[in-house]
């Protein structure tokens, strides 16, 4: 007789969370201060702020309340988009490595654009819309273009995106997305700054870093608003959707993790509520890993100290792990950490040592992505991949322990739109980063 199992957790819409979660007051309660951003020495960036953020996002970037309510115009666009994302148990993983460990992933891949990075576009796009603004300017990656696209076009807006010129060239499956959501595209450095001009000579290749000050000139000098990925708190904020979505899946299914697990760009918005459980003392024992590239190793070997988010130094001083905003980042496939810093959320929790990070090379990392893949069925995005490796060694550990572990982790997207490093992998036998 065939064992009924649970392959799949659907979240009713009904039950769709009203409000999201302010990591700030999480933070606090785990004995952990944000420091404030400061100004440089010779100019007054944080006042300059007002020039490119949208005013209510920049109230939501400084608001301190628990809890931010979720229009409902915007949780009709994130259900338009794909809201609610699966919970689903990966079983056949679990056979694969003859592990104890339960690994549950919530399927943020399936939504429109392959990521979940449209849970913070959609939001910041209608705040921008809704004070006003008629043009939009996004910068990071090719993954956070995409889903700016898709939440532009939502709110009838202009949008120039601008993203590292390397990725620009890797990942023309997502331009060609962008465009055909007619978003003005730039490789950064690029001629259409004069910061990008400058930034070209020292760093042709670009990173997030010189995005992010192409975008803030071209914002500042025109009246756009720029919107910007998981480096920033109102980001954070909207993306706790996903994880509040986890937590109602895994009382549905009966289970708390032990661990829980994201790459640097897909772990805050998925731990964020079972972060919050820690910090109120409704439970203890959860351990929670965060995992990056061993050659942009900003949690492990960068400094903890105040830097700019950007190359030129067009934003204020932030304190976060940071290789400094100047650095070359070589080009893994992950194009969205091509950064030289992480979140100063994220920063200030593996400073307090509640988030544990790990680090792989890419070789590992693809052999994780197609083990999941031949088994499960999704081939991960080049970010995922490295959420995967950790749960693989999770899951490992967890057979020589003889412990049975909940592990949840979050597939933060699918590799449909990006698939160059796959190639060179299949193709070339071996990564020219290993």
């Amino acid at each position: 007789m065939v064992e009924a199992r649970v392959h799949k957790i659907i979240l009713p819409t009904s039950d769709l969370p009203k409000a999201w979660l302010n990591p700030i007051p999480v933070l606090a309660k785990l004995k952990k201060e944000l420091p404030k951003p400061k100004n440089p020495v010779k100019a007054d960036r944080i006042a300059e702020m007002e020039k490119y953020w949208a005013p209510s996002l920049l109230a939501i970037e400084r608001s301190d309340s628990a809890e931010i309510q979720i229009p409902t115009a915007v949780m009709n666009l994130l259900i338009w988009a794909g809201r609610p994302t699966p919970l689903q148990r990966a079983y056949i993983l679990e056979k694969a490595l003859n592990t104890p460990a339960k690994i549950f992933y919530k399927r943020e891949d399936i939504q429109y654009g392959t990521t979940g990075k449209t849970n913070i576009a959609i939001p910041q796009a209608y705040y921008a819309a809704k004070d006003g603004f008629k043009r939009l300017v996004a910068a990071g990656g090719a993954q956070w273009g995409t889903a700016a696209s898709i939440a532009a076009r939502y709110q009838d807006l202009k949008l120039d995106v601008y993203m590292p010129k390397e990725s620009l060239e890797s990942k023309e499956p997502h331009r060609i997305v962008m465009e055909v959501n007619a978003a003005k595209v730039h490789g950064s450095p690029s001629q259409d700054t004069e910061v990008g001009k400058l930034m070209a000579k020292e760093d042709p290749n670009g990173s997030i870093a010189t995005a992010f000050s192409e975008g803030v000139e071209d914002a500042s000098k025109d009246g756009a608003a720029v919107i910007f990925g998981n480096f920033f708190n109102a980001p954070v904020v909207f993306q706790s959707v996903a994880g509040l979505e986890a937590s109602a899946q895994c009382k549905m299914a009966g289970v708390y993790p032990d661990v829980v697990i994201g790459s640097i760009e897909g772990f805050l918005g998925l731990a964020l509520p079972f972060l919050a459980d820690v910090a109120e003392g409704k439970k203890s024992g959860t351990r929670f890993i965060v995992a990056g590239s061993k050659y942009v190793p900003s949690l492990t070997e960068g400094k903890v100290d105040y830097d700019f988010p950007d190359y030129a130094g067009l934003m204020p001083l932030y304190r976060f792990h940071t290789l400094g905003s100047k650095r070359t980042i070589p080009l893994i496939h992950a194009g969205e950490m091509r950064y030289h810093g992480v979140s100063p959320i994220l920063s200030a929790l593996v400073e307090a040592g509640v988030v544990t990070p790990k680090t792989y090379g890419q070789t590992e990392l693809y052999e994780a992505g197609a083990l999941f893949c031949r088994n499960q069925g999704v081939i991960p995005s080049h970010e995922a991949q490295y959420a995967i490796k950790a749960v693989v060694d999770e899951a490992q550990q967890a057979k020589s322990e003889g412990k049975e572990k909940v592990i949840l982790f979050n597939l933060s997207g699918h590799t449909m739109l990006e698939h160059k490093g796959y190639l060179e992998w299949i193709i070339q036998k071996k990564l020219e980063l290993p």
